[in-house]
């Protein structure tokens, strides 16, 4: 697969930009990047080495193992909190897993929609309200 441009890593304030062809394009920033300045990963995820990028990446993977390591607690009805005995009563409008009362917030988020930007209130985790910090 062919990707069009050049490389826009490093150029910012009086500096120019790598300028070497494109290897791909950046799943979070969208911007192109060579193979110096990033990595190609299976099914097509690709993500440059920009700071933020990097730890959105970074992120994802330790939420997957988060996911897999408090799924069996939901499978026996019980809340996905580590060392919570309650019974599970409302899901998290992110991992979807499911919490007893004491271990879910109300937390004002932006989603990013045709429209623009919204400002709406979901209930989550402590884990995803945690993580919301990289990626609002």
């Amino acid at each position: 697969m062919s990707v069009e441009g050049t490389c826009s890593s490093g150029g910012g304030f009086l500096r120019r930009a790598c300028g070497r062809d494109a290897a791909g394009i950046c799943v979070y920033c969208a911007e192109p990047f060579c193979a110096v300045h990033g990595a190609l990963h299976p099914d097509y995820y690709e993500v440059c080495q920009r700071k933020n990028c990097l730890a959105k990446f970074a992120d994802v993977a330790a939420h997957r193992q988060w996911l897999e390591a408090h799924l069996p607690s939901n499978e026996m009805s019980m809340c996905a909190e580590d060392g919570c005995q309650e019974r599970m009563q409302h899901s998290c409008e992110r991992c979807r897993l499911r919490f007893c009362d004491k271990h879910l917030v109300d937390k004002q988020v932006t989603e990013r929609r045709f429209e623009g930007e919204v400002r709406v209130v979901q209930m989550m985790c402590l884990h995803c309200a945690a993580r919301r910090t990289l990626w609002d």
